[in-house]
């Protein structure tokens, strides 16, 4: 299965990074997970955060977060709506569950009913 993240909402922050002090460079982002197969696409339910600060390159984590961290993050979290979590499957899925309905109905009907298909028992 192919993992990839739907971007909800990225934003940058002008908060003072813990890690090297910067006021410029930090991003929030919410991403939401979709996993990929060749015969369906499911997207989980639960949002995964986190900001990163692009000066120093570090993530940064809740027990380092200031109050003014929390208060931005707490803000920007009522403004995102989450997508479904939902399961759709593929064209391919499609295709080989008819074919296997076909396979199946026809080996019921050569069984019982021979005859039906232009053959004798």
């Amino acid at each position: 299965m192919k993992t990839e993240y739907i971007i909800l909402k990225e934003t940058n922050l002008n908060n003072n990074c813990p890690e090297c002090y910067s006021t410029d460079g930090m991003v929030l982002s919410f991403k939401q997970k979709r996993l990929k197969s060749k015969l369906m696409i499911k997207t989980k339910g639960n949002i995964i955060e986190g900001i990163a600060c692009n000066k120093c390159e570090n993530q940064i984590f809740p027990g380092q977060w200031t109050k003014d961290i929390e208060r931005v993050y707490d803000y920007h979290k009522k403004t995102i709506s989450a997508k479904r979590s939902t399961m759709r499957f593929t064209a391919l899925f499609y295709v080989l569950f008819f074919l296997i309905l076909l396979l199946a109905v026809g080996g019921y009907i050569y069984i019982n009913n021979p005859e039906l298909l232009g053959l004798k028992p």
